[in-house]
């Protein structure tokens, strides 16, 4: 018979050695995962920025867009203005005439019935 004790040991060396060999392939697997996120991760980064990018130059032509439609906006309006002042100002010259014309017919109305009224009180006779 054999000496039970070798054969434990034996046993334990085969089990040692086993678990050595799982223990390398998981350090293999473990390793070849890393680098595979690794690699994931880089390309996720390169997307994002591409993504970024594009999304910054497309914020970008639309603001220059948004920014020429106001700036012609704001020149047709101030087109408009200046068209709504200088009618003003003709719409103000047209007033000023029709007042100093009121002004001298009150005037004149005044004056001819105040004649009349001192033309009735002292030659009425």
């Amino acid at each position: 018979m054999s000496d039970p004790n070798q054969e434990i040991k034996d046993l334990i060396l085969a089990l040692d050695k086993k678990l050595e060999g799982i223990d390398r392939k998981l350090e293999i697997q473990v390793t070849e995962i890393k680098s595979e996120i690794r690699l994931v991760k880089t390309d996720l980064e390169a997307k994002i920025d591409l993504t970024r990018n594009d999304l910054e130059s497309k914020i970008q032509g639309a603001r220059n867009e948004l920014e020429a439609k106001i700036d012609l906006s704001r020149s047709s309006l101030e087109v408009k203005i200046a068209e709504l002042s200088g009618k003003m100002d003709g719409y103000s010259k047209r007033l000023d005439q029709q007042e100093f014309i009121s002004r001298g017919a009150i005037v004149a109305l005044v004056v001819g019935v105040a004649s009349g009224f001192i033309k009735y009180l002292f030659f009425s006779n």
